[in-house]
């Protein structure tokens, strides 16, 4: 099982959306109003992804979700 991590990160254009998802993060929710998304992204390439946006133009904060994602378990 690979190990993910929440992440939630505020924008200042909607054109970040697809610059996250060629760093392979999953974006679940986008909020145009209040401008921030939801997603997650594997553990392992959480470090590189938050220092390469920490200082970008386009981003405001990232913040890592604080609800554990191993946690959650999805049964049918």
């Amino acid at each position: 099982m690979v190990k993910r991590k929440g992440i939630i990160v505020y924008f200042r254009n909607k054109k970040i959306v697809n610059k996250l998802k060629e760093f392979g993060m999953n974006v679940t929710y986008i909020n145009n109003g209040s401008k921030y998304l939801t997603g997650y992204i594997n553990e392992d390439s959480f470090e590189q992804l938050y220092s390469s946006l920490k200082n970008h133009r386009l981003v405001k904060k990232i913040e890592a979700s604080k609800q554990e994602m191993e946690a959650l378990n999805f049964s049918i």
